[in-house]
């Protein structure tokens, strides 16, 4: 079963969106997904950011987390204000067209 990734950011007065879209541009990954990631949808607005992955599986998010984090701590970025993670009971994507 597939597995899914909630992380949210809160903007403050030390970290908005420009810090965050300087940090990790808009989170588009263009055409290319990370190894294991089926989806992504990425919201940016003024309260903060959310990012909702899914992945093939919880190591494949995991390996993700670990290969990224280096790249998040150089650009100073906040703890984001949640993360979760959960196995999904349903996932279904409508064909293409």
């Amino acid at each position: 079963m597939p597995f899914c990734t909630l992380v949210e950011f809160e903007w403050d007065e030390s970290f908005g969106r420009e810090q965050f879209t300087a940090a990790v541009g808009n989170a588009d990954p263009g055409e290319e997904l990370p190894t294991g990631c089926l989806s992504r949808i990425t919201s940016i607005d003024d309260a903060g950011a959310r990012v909702i992955e899914v992945w093939n599986s919880g190591e494949d998010a995991r390996a993700f987390a670990e290969r990224s984090a280096p790249a998040l701590a150089s650009a100073q970025m906040p703890r984001p204000a949640r993360v979760t993670g959960f196995e999904t009971t349903a996932y279904v994507v409508a064909p293409p067209g």
